[in-house]
């Protein structure tokens, strides 16, 4: 019987849809943290990264010999973080090697953006610039996929911090709006506590310093709020953004000349780094903040020692950029103090800096400076060197924008490459369903003629089954007719022939005149004994009704009634109490039936036995037929009998069990097990 065709097209549709969602499914992406230390850019001194690589230097190990990384990938992702700034290269990227392959194989973008994340925070913490902004770059394509807008308003203000650092104010203003155009979601974003700061900066390079400072205000009142409450960040965290903050302030009241506030606002600062001296690169920024407001109101003798100290940590952190700053800073105050020596050694030792690490504009400003303000130093080589920084700054300038240009472009076409390779796989995997489903609905049209070929015989095997049935009900109802028909023509015989033969002896006898009369009256009392007799006899004949109620019990009974052969076995039935076989379907009376003519038509061939019996009893819900003979049994051989495999064949037809037992010489046993329904 086939299936309604409409069914069918529903089933194809389903195997479909779910190809295609398997194909398309959206695999678990890690959860996005804002990463706090990138975010507050710390630096370490050499002993500090000493420190962390000897601290997680057996964990590296321990790492590299994991015969399974995912089930670990929390714990390796928290040696990342700090391996980070250990300075420790090939540690670091051994790491990293086997967090991006995970990440990768579970399909995890956002896992693997935020390793992309760290590898740019280790080479920004050993300046090399061009693969920070490479590295940020890659995770801002991840992020646009898993469309995590916060961890992209993130990236997007790494990247705008970097170029500003590099001196692309303008690039780094465009990227710093764009990231600030997210943030509006999530105003209580430590990021926008940072981007706000990196804002005033802007203000400060365009002479806004009344905007600068209200910005300033503003993120400051905004952390204020959250102090005691610590939503936006962890206090210990909290305490040194604030001070920091605090500093930036003071230091754009400082700009503005207005030195009382910037004393009140560095000296808040250092009261905030007090609950939390984790950072000396944000003490060295907020003592030479508070130190240059006291001094600009003449309430600090010794600005140069307190500047000395700043620079000094400024070395020792190896952060060259403001240790640079610093030294020019220093040189200013020994001019004002009319020290030319001092001032000119310390911007000497600023050059050499600058000229170490290629900071381009510094240099130029520091030879300004010589040629405007130390007269005596004047040479033609410093104004020829004045001339090549120029000259270099502008081909360096055009030589990193475009290296980054480079870099950008590059990323955007691998990532359209990417895009472009993703979608052909997609076409083959629909191409590869298209010829899977086709196939599939090939395989259920014959799947179905099959099931409807094997309903058709098993429909036909069952309307033969009733058939046959119905020829045995019919050939014990012609029979019974039969036999009624006989016993009702003998039973008139009898009584319209030898009844009144017997009466009319009996009449004339009494009629007879003989002197025994005793022995007359005797031959009369047995005439008539006899003629009752034989009507009793013609009566029992006539009784139709002994035939009704024909059950299965009884068909079987008469088959084995009806056996005999030339040994003359004695064939005999036994039921259990109680037991009724009504109940079973015509398939199954028909099948049992067959079996059990089959077993008998085997002893009478085959068996030479005395006995054979049929019993038919129930044990644990399943009717149990036994036909057993002590004959001489069964000889077993590789090919078995026609009618054996017949009655295989019938058992399982119904559900049923067949087993045969037999010695030689010792009889057969035949069981059928059938559980009962």
């Amino acid at each position: 019987m086939f299936l309604p065709l409409s069914q069918s097209f529903k089933s194809i549709a389903f195997v479909f849809m779910a190809l295609l969602l398997l194909s398309s499914c959206n695999y678990k992406q890690s959860k996005h943290q804002v990463d706090l230390d990138n975010l507050y850019a710390i630096k370490r001194t050499p002993a500090e990264k000493d420190s962390i690589f000897k601290k997680y230097e057996v964990d590296v190990i321990k790492i590299k010999s994991l015969a399974n990384t995912i089930e670990q990938q929390p714990y390796i992702d928290s040696v990342l973080n700090s391996l980070r700034y250990s300075g420790h290269k090939e540690a670091f990227f051994a790491l990293t090697a086997i967090a991006e392959r995970d990440a990768k194989k579970q399909h995890d973008y956002n896992r693997l953006a935020q390793i992309y994340e760290k590898k740019a925070a280790f080479y920004h913490d050993n300046q090399q610039l061009d693969s920070v902004y490479q590295y940020y770059l890659k995770a801002e394509s991840l992020y646009k996929k898993t469309a995590d807008s916060l961890a992209l308003a993130e990236n997007t203000f790494y990247q705008a911090r970097l170029l500003y650092e590099v001196g692309f104010e303008k690039e780094s203003e465009a990227r710093l709006y764009k990231a600030l155009k997210i943030l509006q979601k999530y105003p209580n974003s430590p990021i926008l506590i940072e981007a706000n700061q990196l804002k005033s900066f802007y203000y400060l390079y365009y002479y806004e310093l009344d905007n600068a400072t209200q910005i300033l205000l503003e993120t400051y009142n905004m952390l204020k709020e959250d102090e005691g409450v610590y939503q936006i960040l962890p206090v210990d965290t909290y305490n040194l953004a604030m001070a920091n903050l605090l500093g930036n302030i003071a230091m754009n009241y400082q700009e503005s000349k207005e030195y009382k506030q910037a004393e009140k606002y560095a000296l808040n600062a250092l009261a905030y780094y007090q609950k939390a001296p984790t950072s000396i690169q944000v003490y060295a920024h907020l003592n030479s903040t508070y130190h240059m407001a006291l001094y600009s109101q003449k309430q600090d003798s010794d600005i140069i020692k307190r500047l000395t100290e700043s620079y000094e940590i400024y070395e020792k952190l190896n952060h060259p950029f403001y240790a640079v700053d610093m030294s020019m800073l220093i040189s200013n105050f020994y001019l004002e103090q009319n020290k030319k020596e001092q001032s000119l050694a310390w911007l000497e030792k600023a050059y050499i800096a600058a000229d170490t690490h290629n900071f381009y504009r510094y240099k130029k400003e520091i030879i300004e400076e010589i040629l405007t303000q130390h007269k005596d130093a004047q040479t033609s080589y410093l104004v020829k060197e004045l001339i090549d920084v120029n000259y270099l700054i502008e081909s360096k300038q055009k030589e990193t924008l475009e290296s980054f240009a480079k870099i950008e472009y590059n990323t955007l076409i691998l990532e359209q490459e990417n895009e472009t390779l993703k979608q052909r796989i997609y076409f083959v995997y629909l191409g590869a369903f298209i010829v899977i489903g086709t196939l599939i609905f090939i395989l259920i049209i014959i799947r179905m003629r099959n099931k409807n070929k094997d309903l058709k015989h098993v429909n036909s095997q069952k309307s033969k089954n009733e058939q046959i049935m119905n020829l045995l009900i019919e050939n014990n109802t012609i029979e019974n007719v039969t036999i009624l028909k006989e016993r009702n023509r003998i039973a008139k015989d009898l009584h319209d022939g030898i009844i009144n033969s017997i009466f009319t002896l009996r009449f004339n006898t009494q009629l007879l005149e003989i002197p025994n009369k005793t022995l007359k009256n005797m031959l009369v009392d047995e005439l008539v004994h006899l003629e009752n007799k034989v009507r009793d006899i013609s009566h029992s004949f006539s009784q139709q009704n002994i035939f009704q109620n024909k059950s299965f019990e009884n068909l079987l009974t008469e088959l084995v009634q009806k056996q005999t052969n030339k040994i003359k076995t004695v064939f005999s039935i036994v039921y259990e109490p109680n037991l009724c076989l009504e109940h079973l379907s015509t398939v199954q009376k028909v099948n049992i039936y067959q079996i059990i003519q089959e077993a008998f038509q085997n002893v009478n061939k085959h068996a030479n036995a005395a006995a054979c019996q049929l019993k038919i009893a129930m044990e644990d819900h399943t009717i149990v037929l036994s036909i057993k003979d002590n004959g001489k049994g069964i000889k077993y051989s590789t090919q078995r009998g026609i009618g054996l495999e017949n009655m295989k064949e019938r058992a399982q037809l119904i559900g049923a069990q067949l087993k045969i037992k037999s010695d030689s010489g010792k009889g057969t046993s035949v069981f059928l097990y059938l559980t009962n329904v």
